[in-house]
């Protein structure tokens, strides 16, 4: 067995690949074709068309009667709200359609989240695939030398058997890792409308410092636009205790009253003080629950953002760990083994345990990799990145 057709199953990072997808052209397609931001889009754009909705006069009553007996006489009634409610109708609307957009922001970040962290999610399972193709290919040369010695009688039956479980088990975990890589790449063409989906990008560790997080986290701007839609109400509460009137035409006199005396006018007095003191009362009370809420999404960002910084710095300490000291002493342990087993110093079993344990450090470093970069998505998330 020669020794480079062991060594080419231990890297971590392949060349690039034609025709790549990046995730941030995949986040941009998703952006662009998933079906959460056209539903998103359209209700800021309900909302909007809200605000040209804020006026919302009653319609004009027309009616025919006969006041003196003699003859039928039309008239018109139109009333109208103090002229502060539909100002503040007006400020409602407008209110409502920023938090329609902030709502947009934060579907946007969700979904820009989502897409990246699947993203990653494939770069890692398509990396694991490949180890474990590399690991099955060797494995199987590892099985038909024992196969062979065994006939020689250089070897024992229970190091062939051994040998070929391991391979067998192997080949069984390069089925399940291609099988999730492909499950992972078709997920990714559903959230961002890709048909061509190109090659991934390969996965590599970012140990650049952390990024700042700014104030302006989404679900937190969403929180305090909600506030601002409830003090909004609170106006439009208080001023339904407000008058109304109505202005009117209908002729009550013979015909030939005079025009100045044909017009009516009324107004609404709002005796009943009891029913819009405790509308304005409930007003305030959802206010105050959208201002708490909005102090629970600000000390949970808080919170959120204190444990990604946590460990982000932690798995920054194993990529580093593994790069400086367990992926080089792998290598020896390797380099010691393919020795020794060609010298006949070490048995199948041995052997075998010695390739799991290098296999494992690989393993780790690509789950330390994974913990790095999706603790970086979720502080791109947690700024709204």
């Amino acid at each position: 067995m020669r020794k480079s057709s062991i060594t080419a199953g231990f890297f971590l990072l392949t060349l690039p690949a034609f025709s790549q997808t990046t995730p941030e052209a995949a986040v941009a397609a998703a952006l662009q074709n998933h079906p959460s931001v056209r539903a998103a889009g359209f209700e800021v754009q309900a909302k909007q068309y809200g605000e040209k909705a804020a006026l919302n006069l009653p319609n004009p009553e027309i009616n025919a009667e006969s006041p003196t007996g003699e003859f039928y006489a039309v008239g018109v009634l139109q009333s109208f709200e103090f002229p502060t409610v539909y100002a503040r109708q007006k400020q409602v609307a407008k209110a409502e359609t920023a938090l329609a957009q902030a709502s947009q922001r934060v579907n946007e970040n969700d979904l820009r989240y989502a897409v990246r962290a699947l993203y990653l999610d494939a770069q890692v399972a398509e990396y694991q695939a490949r180890q474990w193709g590399e690991r099955d290919s060797l494995y199987r040369l590892i099985a038909a030398a024992a196969n062979r010695q065994f006939a020689a009688g250089e070897i024992d039956f229970l190091q062939k058997t051994i040998a070929e479980n391991e391979a067998g088990k192997v080949h069984q975990e390069r089925l399940a890792a291609g099988q999730q890589a492909a499950t992972l790449r078709r997920q990714l063409a559903l959230y961002t409308g890709l048909t061509d989906f190109g090659d991934l990008l390969p996965l590599r560790p970012d140990t650049l410092g952390i990024l700042p997080v700014q104030q302006d986290n989404p679900t937190v701007a969403y929180s305090r636009q909600a506030v601002q839609v409830a003090e909004q109400k609170i106006r439009l509460a208080k001023s339904k205790a407000l008058p109304t009137f109505s202005l009117g035409y209908l002729n009550q006199g013979a015909r030939d009253t005079p025009l100045d005396y044909r017009f009516r006018a009324s107004i609404g007095i709002p005796l009943w003080a009891g029913q819009y003191r405790a509308g304005a009362r409930a007003a305030k009370a959802e206010t105050q629950a959208a201002i708490a809420r909005a102090e629970a999404q600000t000390q949970a960002v808080t919170l959120e953002l204190q444990r990604t910084q946590s460990d982000f710095s932690t798995a920054l300490a194993n990529v580093y760990y593994h790069e400086q000291e367990a992926l080089p002493r792998s290598r020896a342990l390797l380099a010691a083994a393919l020795r020794m087993r060609e010298a006949g110093q070490v048995d199948y079993v041995t052997f075998l345990r010695t390739l799991d344990e290098v296999y494992a450090v690989q393993r780790e470093y690509a789950t330390s990799v994974h913990a790095l970069q999706l603790a970086r998505l979720q502080l791109q998330y947690l700024a709204g990145q």
